[in-house]
């Protein structure tokens, strides 16, 4: 498996948002907003610039993610959001498509049905709003990087065989 160092939350950085991403009693055009400047806020700024400089690391680390849970999904990272003992570093959480439905945001659904995990990772990084019943949120397309692709292809083509084909993804949506 790919070596990467990159720290997980556990889900403690989905805390301060649940609301913002599971209350379907809000309609989703109000828990996610994806069209602000990341530039606004030099939180989302700087975290834009750090998937970019380590995205050969997330593309592994994507990857990885993928073949461990055999299962779409992509990477989150809450722009606010560092643990108390690594006050300087980004978290990074994987979450399912399943998980995802549950948000009933189509973006998000549609983004990680409809990708293929042997060629991208997404990164969606994400600034919780003071109430924490909102979200501003962006998407990045990190490439797998070719070497790392080929160091895991047997573990990939194996994953891949079983996934579901994607005429299967369900899109959980608003009436």
């Amino acid at each position: 498996m790919a070596s990467v160092n990159f720290l997980d939350s556990g889900g403690a950085a989905f805390g301060p948002v649940t609301r913002a991403f599971f209350n379907t009693d809000r309609p989703v055009k109000d828990r996610f907003h994806w069209m602000f400047n990341p530039d606004k806020d030099e939180r989302v700024a700087a975290m834009m610039t750090c998937v970019q400089t380590v995205s050969y690391g997330l593309g592994a680390l994507g990857l990885s993610k993928f073949i461990q849970t055999r299962e779409r999904g992509a990477l989150f990272t809450n722009a606010a959001f560092r643990l108390p003992d690594h006050p300087t570093q980004p978290v990074f959480d994987w979450v399912n498509f399943d998980i995802l439905q549950k948000t009933m945001d189509k973006t998000l659904q549609e983004s990680v049905a409809f990708y293929d995990p042997a060629q991208i990772v997404l990164v969606f990084i994400y600034l919780p709003s003071p109430t924490g019943n909102s979200v501003a949120i962006w998407r990045r397309k990190l490439p797998i990087p070719g070497n790392i692709r080929r160091l895991l292809q047997n573990d990939l083509d194996a994953v891949k065989k079983q996934l579901r084909p994607v005429r299967d993804y369900v899109l959980y949506l608003e009436e």
